[in-house]
């Protein structure tokens, strides 16, 4: 029988999740000849990905430990995972909670990704499939319809009849020009990098950016001793939400699937994000009361720190009414995005996004309360509206524009603002070479096209092109590839296509 190869591009937690899943459905239901399945991680370690490869015990998970099981339908093995090891977690992680309400710290989530993985691993052995695990980087591929043959940093190359590209979230690359200077993160990851680079624990430090991984970057240095100023800047300057400390039941009753579709077949007419709104004004209004002006809500330009204490109020009581809405939506955001046609895509993404990332992609509590104290320490700020950036090498410092505040600096600047959407922005040299050879189609909302059932990449000329994609790479087809339990859906879809392409000889 002819040998099947799968490689998996990418060793971070979607990498994992596409190999046990593999693995577990090879057991299962195996398919004729022998099977070798390829995990190419470039990091020493494959298992943690960027995210979750810490030793700050305060940064926590973002989201509840209820929702990232690493198995499909399964959002409580990571919950069982931990409440198996009491006196291992009771050891290295003093003062965690075990429940799925729990923010656990990261780099236990970590843990629970390299134990998995080398369980399975040990699992696809005992049962003959081939494992390897490859510290290397995949640079090159050529790809036809019957294989792809991947290029390794190393020189060697790997021909798979299945390739899935798993290449995590790229770091930014927005402040090209700052490369240059030697004060200056491209990333607050590994947050290594930001104890090593920052030598004064005196010093003025710029973190660009407002969101959840910008909030870590403050964790990492105030956890470690920081104790000179951190400004935070952004196009908005918008901190998440509070997350309440136990998820609040919310039955919607406006913002429905059956109401967005009734819109679609009353009016006759695609989605739009004007039907979106209104329904979730609707939904909102049914528990705030009528509202004149929406545009009280506005959150740009208002001061942080009172907002901060409001939410974190609200939270604490379960009463974050936009919040509750928001996350209730959670399974059926991708149904939603997938009616919404590609200018309504883009349009949600430009007027709406911001304001739904910070209420669904909130703070937990520990963390809400650290950052209220050092706004009133004054230790920390929030600016919006930054206009450039620049390094000066004579003087060694970084000036920072900001429309309302004038010119400040700072000894050193951490770039917190996220990930491009845009696949010609994303900074990973495979991607980069396979849109040169037009391997890849660029998706107008972010990321490259696919088949959102399969997760198979549209390849110009290939429709059967055995290329697929998972995580970030396919942002705006999925809309929700932040959240794992999200993309461990889409790898069971995904690595279900795989194995049926091997099965019936499609590679």
């Amino acid at each position: 029988m002819k040998e099947k190869t799968i490689a998996i591009v990418g060793g971070g937690a979607s990498g994992v999740s596409t190999f046990i899943h593999l693995v577990l459905k090879l057991i299962v239901n195996p398919v004729p000849g022998r099977v070798t399945l390829i995990l190419i991680e470039k990091k020493e370690e494959v298992g943690p990905g960027l995210a979750y490869d810490t030793s700050q015990q305060g940064h926590l998970l973002n989201t509840s430990a209820g929702l990232m099981g690493i198995f499909a339908e399964e959002p409580h093995h990571f919950v069982e995972w931990m409440q198996a090891r009491p006196d291992y977690i009771s050891e290295k992680y003093p003062g965690t909670k075990i429940h799925a309400d729990a923010y656990p710290p990261r780099s236990l989530y970590g843990d629970y990704l390299k134990e998995t993985l080398h369980e399975y691993v040990a699992l696809a052995r005992q049962h003959g499939l081939e494992v390897q695990l490859r510290h290397d980087e995949a640079i090159d591929a050529e790809v036809s319809e019957a294989r792809v043959v991947l290029q390794l940093a190393s020189g060697l190359s790997v021909r798979a009849d299945a390739v899935v590209l798993a290449t995590g979230t790229p770091e930014a690359n927005n402040f090209k020009h700052l490369e240059k200077s030697p004060r200056y993160l491209d990333s607050p990851w590994p947050a290594r990098r930001i104890l090593d680079t920052v030598a004064s624990p005196d010093a003025t430090v710029s973190i660009l950016g407002a969101s959840l991984t910008a909030i870590d970057a403050v964790i990492t240095l105030t956890n470690n001793g920081h104790g000179g100023p951190i400004r935070m800047y952004s196009k908005d300057g918008l901190l998440p939400r509070v997350q309440s400390p136990q998820e609040v039941p919310f039955e919607r009753q406006f913002l429905t699937m059956e109401n967005i579709r009734k819109t679609i077949r009353e009016q006759r007419r695609p989605l739009r994000v004007k039907d979106l709104w209104r329904l979730f004004k609707a939904e909102a209004e049914r528990i705030l009361g009528p509202q004149d002006d929406w545009t009280k809500f506005d959150r740009v330009d208002k001061p942080q720190l009172k907002l901060l204490r409001e939410d974190l109020e609200l939270a604490l009581r379960g009463e974050n009414c936009v919040a509750n809405i928001l996350f209730s939506t959670r399974y059926d955001s991708f149904d939603v995005w997938k009616l919404l046609p590609t200018d309504q895509k883009i349009l949600f993404t430009k007027t709406l996004k911001a304001y739904s990332d910070i209420n669904r992609h909130s703070i937990p509590v520990e963390n809400a309360r650290k950052l209220i104290s050092l706004l009133e320490s004054g230790q920390l700020s929030v600016t919006a509206h930054l206009d450039e950036v620049d390094w000066h090498e004579t003087e060694g410092t970084f000036t920072l524009q900001t429309e309302r505040e004038g010119t400040q600096r700072a000894d050193y600047v951490i770039n917190a603002t996220g990930t491009a959407a845009a696949v010609e922005k994303m900074n990973i040299p495979l991607l980069q070479q396979l849109l040169k050879k037009k391997h890849l189609v660029p998706n107008p909302a972010g990321g490259v096209r696919a088949d959102v059932h399969t997760m198979q990449l549209e390849v110009p000329g290939q429709p059967l092109a055995p290329l697929y994609g998972i995580g970030h790479l396919l942002v705006g087809e999925l809309f929700d590839t932040n959240a794992v339990w999200f993309n461990v859906a889409r790898v069971d879809f995904m690595t279900n296509d795989i194995l049926l392409r091997l099965a019936d000889g499609r590679s």
